[in-house]
């Protein structure tokens, strides 16, 4: 049995792309973890984030002959974890299709710069607005999640909600900010907002 810790990402890709299924084994105790929290941290929801996972690594041993690395695995697969939280927020959204294929084009539009931070303030502001439209029980709860980083667990117990209740909040809050921004024509601003949403920036 191969000692994953001994074995660099490297050599585990050569053994995967000759279809050792233990090597994925191997890669998944190696990053299922970190994965994982990063996953739940932006979208709150366990149930998504075990599915992402599992989805990551089986989408690597589907795609492996095609997959280059220089050193480590790490790249690929928290890009992969980005894109799995991007279709959270926007399940259904065809713009966001291709996010990561047309967001270089479009870095020079969230660079740090005196005129990218006005933009970013007015973004912030725009999301500010749009949740305080919201119904008290999802607003509250969407702020909890979002902005205080707090889990599901936590919010039911602050708000005395049930946690369904708040997992329940949480989609609602997020399908009305889905429509608002299917509404925004500006294609680069759109990306801009998808950003500032999943703090990425």
């Amino acid at each position: 049995m191969m000692r994953g810790r001994f074995i660099s990402d490297t050599d585990l890709l050569t053994r995967l792309q000759d279809d050792d299924e233990q090597a994925l084994l191997v890669l998944m105790q190696r990053y299922d973890k970190a994965l994982f929290r990063y996953i739940l941290s932006k979208t709150g929801s366990l149930e998504t984030s075990e599915e992402a996972v599992q989805d990551i690594f089986i989408s690597l041993w589907h795609n492996r002959y095609a997959v280059v690395i220089n050193d480590t695995l790490s790249p690929y697969l928290f890009k992969a974890a980005k894109n799995k939280t991007i279709d959270f927020y926007l399940t259904g959204s065809k713009k966001i299709a291709h996010f990561e294929t047309l967001l270089p084009d479009y870095e020079h539009l969230v660079s740090p710069s005196p005129e990218n931070e006005v933009i970013g303030a007015e973004l912030e502001d725009w999301l500010s607005s749009e949740v305080d439209k919201m119904p008290d029980n999802v607003r509250d709860v969407f702020k909890l999640s979002r902005v205080e980083q707090l889990p599901v667990k936590e919010i039911a117990g602050r708000l005395a909600l049930s946690e369904q209740t708040v997992k329940n909040n949480l989609t609602i809050a997020l399908k009305r900010l889905q429509l608002r921004l299917k509404r925004m024509e500006s294609f680069p601003l759109f990306l801009i907002v998808v950003k500032v949403m999943l703090h990425l920036k």
